[in-house]
């Protein structure tokens, strides 16, 4: 448990940096791009393929 919450700390505090919060919005902004691909990529099957 301990080792769990000492991941938890490393990870907050390199989220409290600069460099941390940027790479934390970037993937957050990717997984966002990724999600609605594949929902125009679905909205594109059904409107083509019934």
């Amino acid at each position: 448990m301990k080792r769990l919450l000492g991941y938890a700390r490393a990870i907050r505090q390199y989220l409290a940096t600069e460099k941390g919060a940027y790479d934390f919005y970037d993937a957050v902004r990717a997984v966002f791009v990724i999600f609605l691909s594949m929902a125009a990529a679905l909205a594109l099957t059904f409107f083509l393929f019934g």
